[in-house]
């Protein structure tokens, strides 16, 4: 990452020696434009805590007046200004931890730079469409600065988001959609009709035309700013009580996934087991939070069809015959039917019901294959099986890690999807010597019988129900 950052800073170094020497014969209006700016950077109001991009500022809009009136390299010089004041604010609000990021001067540098860099090709764009430097009303100058408008926006998100995702690992499309996608039509739209508007009251009015123009905007974005600061205990409350409701939901679902898993005390704890394993793998996949949550929570009750099948199907320790196959096939339906029922659980139907397809179109219920398949059934259905391998089976002992590993290995691109092979291995390339993160549920299960004064362990004991284990103190 930092020959990425070393690079888009010495272009920035370059643009701003390059936009100084630039500077107008008489340049108190492009002075006042950039003090405009950094009082419009001063007064960024942060909209949402959860997320450090959802902040609004006009400065933008000062650049792309500052291109039109004063010529291309002139949103370079408001942009340097508005830069230094948030440098030097982030200087003095230094009390939050910046864990593994880079020094402070290193980021001050690196955004300034990105935003010098944007309105600099934006500047030129300007000039190349046609757009006439200091003639705001004509008409020719709309399509110009439009493209200007939108041509900043863009590459400055397009190196934004390029060293979050080297710094991250995130998809730069998740970012992108869950950070700057709502605010692109807002901020060209700004920029051209705010930014156009300025530009007019300068032509028209020079400095006076400016101030009077600004004075209101930046009253009613510093008035903004007081009203969310009061606001900010509420909101800070607001998203605490989501947090904790988020927390209750995973905990009922992960109860109700012990509860389908109690059914037959040798799957206890294979659905807790199988949303760790998604997990795990969605997060080498670099997965959205929001995508790793759903499929974890979608793991933990995936099996919750199984309670529309008989207990003599679940139970059976025998081989199933093909009518006893072909009804167990159905709990991938019915689970999905059940889970459809719930209106904040939409989203996870679709993994529940598809989470024992194949890759090669031979899975069920619907024989998708390939991409058709949701990449959360993709993720769940090499983890479920993954967890089943480590675990002993009635019909066979449990085999070496080697072995699953090995097995799955096989089965990439015909049961399982090959990018979600890849990314269990490297999960076992980090977790692989964890004896608590790969385990043998069965073996756990045999244990907690063992514990519980039924008996020894056996193929048979491990078929018991729950319901009927009895407790060493209401023996006879």
């Amino acid at each position: 990452m930092l020959w990425y950052t070393s690079a888009i800073s010495i272009l920035g170094v370059i643009l701003v020696g390059a936009a100084l020497q630039h500077i107008p014969q008489h340049g108190y209006g492009l002075a006042l434009f950039a003090v405009i700016a950094a009082g419009a950077e001063l007064l960024r109001v942060q909209l949402f805590t959860s997320s450090r991009f959802s902040s609004v500022s006009v400065s933008g809009i000062v650049a792309m007046a500052s291109i039109v009136a004063f010529g291309p390299l002139a949103g370079a010089v408001t942009h340097l200004a508005s830069g230094l004041m948030t440098a030097v604010t982030t200087s003095l609000n230094r009390d939050k931890p910046v864990g593994q990021r880079a020094s402070w001067i290193r980021r001050s540098v690196f955004n300034i730079s990105m935003w010098v860099t944007s309105s600099s090709i934006a500047g030129y764009l300007f000039v190349w469409a046609g757009g006439s430097i200091g003639h705001i009303t004509s008409t020719s100058n709309i399509l110009p600065l439009t493209l200007a408008a939108g041509a900043d926006v863009i590459i400055n998100l397009v190196i934004l988001i390029g060293v979050i995702a080297l710094q991250t690992g995130r998809n730069p499309l998740h970012i992108w959609r869950q950070d700057f996608q709502w605010a692109v039509p807002i901020v060209v739209a700004g920029g051209v009709l705010g930014g156009g508007a300025l530009a007019l009251a300068h032509e028209m009015l020079g400095v006076l035309g400016v101030t009077v123009f600004c004075l209101p905007i930046l009253t009613i974005s510093y008035s903004f700013r007081l009203y969310s600061r009061n606001l900010r205990s509420s909101i800070n409350k607001l998203e605490e009580m989501n947090s904790k409701l988020d927390g209750a939901n995973l905990g009922l679902l992960e109860m109700l996934g012990r509860v389908i898993d109690a059914d037959d005390t040798y799957t206890y704890g294979h659905s807790k087991q199988v949303s760790i394993y998604s997990g795990a793998i969605a997060e080498k996949m670099n997965l959205s939070k929001e995508e790793q949550e759903r499929i974890i929570r979608a793991a933990l009750i995936h099996d919750i069809g199984k309670i529309g099948i008989s207990d003599s199907i679940i139970s059976k320790q025998g081989p199933l015959t093909d009518l006893e196959y072909s009804t167990m096939k159905l709990h991938p339906v019915i689970g999905a039917e059940i889970v459809g029922q719930m209106e904040a659980l939409q989203e996870l139907v679709p993994i529940v019901r598809h989470h024992h397809e194949r890759w090669d179109g031979r899975g069920y219920p619907d024989r998708l294959s390939s991409t058709d398949i949701p990449l959360g059934a993709r993720i769940m259905a090499l983890a479920d099986t993954l967890d089943a391998m480590c675990s002993d089976r009635p019909y066979r002992p449990t085999r070496s890690f080697q072995e699953v590993k090995a097995d799955i290995g096989r089965c990439s691109g015909t049961q399982f999807d090959p990018t979600v092979v890849n990314a269990f291995y490297a999960v076992v390339d980090e977790k692989g010597q964890d004896p608590n993160f790969f385990k043998n549920s069965a073996t756990t299960v045999d244990n907690s019988i063992s514990e519980s004064g039924v008996g020894l362990t056996s193929v048979a004991n491990r078929y018991l129900k729950r319901s009927m284990m009895i407790d060493p103190s209401d023996a006879p």
